[in-house]
């Protein structure tokens, strides 16, 4: 994966969230852009407290940028 194509979708506003595919077939949703962290060669991924009131990190899913196959556009939730 492109280091640059993930900075700018997460950089973009108003933000559109998205879901990571790994070459391995998982999935991860990017829905809060302030959770994760975009380094050269790996990302690391927020993911969320569930049913928390406001986005709050549970813990980071380390993904080294050569296992993500592709992302995809998910809808906004209102």
């Amino acid at each position: 994966m492109d280091r640059e194509e993930l900075q700018q979708l997460l950089r973009q506003r108003p933000f559109q969230p998205f879901r990571v595919i790994l070459t391995d077939g998982r999935t991860l949703d990017v829905r809060h852009p302030e959770m994760n962290q975009l380094a050269r060669t790996f990302i690391k991924i927020g993911i969320p407290v569930p049913n928390a009131p406001e986005p709050t990190c549970d813990h980071l899913v380390y993904v080294p940028l050569a296992q993500i196959a592709r992302t995809e556009l998910l809808p906004v939730s209102a």
